[in-house]
């Protein structure tokens, strides 16, 4: 079974805009993809396109679940994991190793 993180480790941030402060114009994401031990990720940008004032958040006040439903509505997540989960399994059928070289 395959476990998937989402983790967003930086936002893209104008200092003003439309009279409001600090507004996230984008996020940067990565989902990371773990059976066993095989791991996979895949990351991104979701432009978040202009604020809304009436559901406008203080920077302070964000959370990570918040930033997981912007995300959410800008990106296909079921897509992303999709696509790690196909890297997995193809990762998981393959016999090859990596080894230091001979010499």
């Amino acid at each position: 079974m395959i476990t998937y993180t989402w983790s967003f480790p930086q936002f893209i941030v104008n200092p003003v805009s439309e009279g409001l402060t600090n507004v996230v114009t984008a996020i940067n994401w990565v989902c990371t993809g773990t059976d066993g031990t095989v791991t996979s990720s895949a990351s991104g940008t979701a432009n978040l396109g202009s604020p809304n004032p009436a559901e406008f958040v203080p920077y302070a006040d964000i959370t990570q679940e918040m930033a997981y439903q912007w995300v959410a509505g800008c990106i296909s997540m079921p897509g992303v994991e999709a696509q790690i989960a196909s890297q997995i399994n193809l990762l998981s059928e393959t016999t090859s190793q990596t080894q230091q070289p001979p010499f």
